[in-house]
C-alpha cells in the first residue's frame, strides 16, 4: 500500500467522473496517484507486467521521495 508524504485527502478524480478539484496543491503528488493507479491496474490485468514495481520504485527514489510502499 502506497503512502504519500504530506498529501491531502482529496487528490482529484476520486470522488466522481470528470472531477478535477483537489485539496492537494502538489502536482507531483496528484500525478503520482495517477501513475500508481494505472500501474496497479496494468499489473493486475497483465500478470508479469513490471508497471507496479516500476511505479513503486519511482515513488521511493531520490533524496526526497514522494512516499513509501508497504506490502504484506
Amino acid at each position: 500500500m502506497p503512502t504519500l508524504f504530506d498529501a491531502e485527502h482529496g487528490l482529484g478524480g476520486v470522488s466522481g467522473y470528470d472531477v478535477a478539484e483537489t485539496t492537494d496543491e502538489s502536482p507531483e503528488r496528484v500525478s503520482a496517484v495517477q501513475r500508481l493507479t494505472w500501474a496497479y491496474l496494468r499489473s493486475a490485468l497483465y500478470p508479469g507486467d513490471p508497471a507496479w514495481q516500476q511505479a513503486c520504485d519511482a515513488l521511493t527514489a531520490g533524496p526526497n521521495p514522494l512516499g513509501r510502499v508497504e506490502s504484506k
